[in-house]
């Protein structure tokens, strides 16, 4: 599989394709649509021509040989074969979802997520057929046969808490913090140091506090949102993991005069 190992080969694979796609593109339309300079392409169709994969039809346009041909060919065959495989393998994993209404086994279904969770209801022409019945709410084993849509990433809102030495939770406007979490009766809460705790508690919330921040990460990737009540010395190290997994968030404070 080296046309995945390879950029040059890579490369080489585009730019063949795009030849036999369009016979009437040329050097500056291929470099356009890969994002190249006028200088990079012209050195792998130097390295083309050279090789006997591509002969000059005029100047900036070019063929692609019977070589060329044969190459392009034998690596798009390897890709197919990559590909189905994987696919195969892809869709012979069973999913377990929460089922949203009764469903019976062997009836096609259509699965989603949502809120982090993967929910499944009866429906033809879905992407999916259950392996299991189940009840409204209860668990439910679907085999996928068609792709879906991922997940897209959570909304996270970090709550900033004064340090205890600033007045922490005393700081803290309780009741904006209790309307906020009442807003997203989806969202997880989460808590990162012993003020913002005792802020969830006297806003009338038990978050999640042990590994809370990759409880935070990670239900943030699934489709969850999530509300992050964070003491202000432990902020910097929570931003910073958001950023690198690419996470985007807002921040609030909720301060009492």
């Amino acid at each position: 599989m080296n046309v995945l190992l390879s950029r040059k080969d890579t490369m080489r694979l585009l730019i063949l394709t795009e030849l036999v796609k369009n016979k009437d593109c040329s050097q500056r339309d291929i470099a356009k649509k890969f994002g190249l300079t006028p200088q990079a392409i012209s050195e792998h169709f130097k390295e083309l021509i050279a090789e006997g994969f591509v002969t000059v039809i005029r100047k900036g346009y070019y063929e692609v040989t019977e070589k060329g041909i044969e190459w392009l060919t034998k690596n798009l065959m390897d890709l197919y074969l990559f590909s189905e495989e994987l696919t195969k393998k892809l869709f012979s994993r069973s999913i377990v979802a929460i089922a949203c209404g009764d469903i019976e086994e062997g009836e096609e279904v259509f699965y989603w997520f949502q809120d982090g969770y993967i929910y499944a209801k009866s429906k033809k022409d879905g992407n999916g057929i259950a392996l299991t019945s189940a009840n409204n709410g209860e668990d439910v084993l679907v085999k996928a046969t068609k792709w879906f849509r991922p997940p897209n990433k959570g909304e996270i809102v970090v709550v900033k808490v004064p340090d205890v030495s600033e007045g922490g939770s005393k700081k803290v406007d309780v009741e904006k913090l209790r309307e906020l979490i009442k807003s997203k009766p989806r969202s997880l809460v989460i808590a990162i140091g012993v003020e913002a705790l005792v802020s969830c508690r006297k806003a009338g919330v038990e978050p999640i506090f042990f590994g809370a921040k990759e409880v935070c990460v990670e239900a943030a990737h699934q489709g969850s949102g999530v509300i992050v009540v964070c003491t202000e010395n432990k902020l910097n190290d929570l931003l910073r993991k958001l950023i690198d997994e690419e996470l985007e968030f807002t921040i609030k404070e909720f301060n009492v005069s």
